[in-house]
């Protein structure tokens, strides 16, 4: 599990209590990715508070692979999804319900594009957010979503 998460000797490993209990039933080939739910969600608040904390890493928000990224106002600070684990979340037409902060592993450190491995975004999420950086999400109501639609917290 270390070396699946990434995790160096002295770090816990994630909690993944809250996962379905299917993922554990199947394996991956080794080097492929994929997420618990189906649809993951990060905010602008969230890289600016980890750029805070480490503003020499490239908080892009290409790292963490989200489905959305919700732009929050700029009096939203921190780590605004951890508040909502188990509300309901309006993006356009859709309505989503939050269901478990995401555990990030190594692929977060991966070289991609024009961004450089970098080792300290996984250190920093694990040392200063308690390992999560995003929310995982699923699907209550269908519909469509654009660029700039509204997002509200029902």
């Amino acid at each position: 599990m270390r070396e699946i998460f990434s995790r160096a000797p002295d770090e816990p490993l994630p909690d993944l209590s809250s996962l379905p209990s299917e993922l554990f039933e199947f394996t991956s080939v080794p080097g492929a990715y994929f997420d618990a739910f189906p649809v993951h969600l990060h905010t602008t608040s969230s890289l600016a508070a980890m750029s805070r904390l480490d503003p020499a890493a490239a908080w892009d928000v290409r790292r963490f692979r989200p489905n959305f990224l919700i732009e929050t106002t700029e009096n939203t600070l921190g780590f605004i999804k951890a508040t909502w684990r188990g509300r309901t979340l309006r993006l356009g037409e859709v309505r989503l319900t939050c269901e478990t902060p995401t555990a990030r592993c190594g692929m977060t450190t991966h070289a991609q594009a024009d961004l450089a491995r970098d080792r300290t975004v996984l250190r920093t999420i694990i040392q200063n957010a308690g390992q999560n950086l995003g929310i995982y999400a699923s699907v209550i109501g269908a519909g469509e979503v654009d660029v700039d639609d509204q997002v509200e917290l029902l």
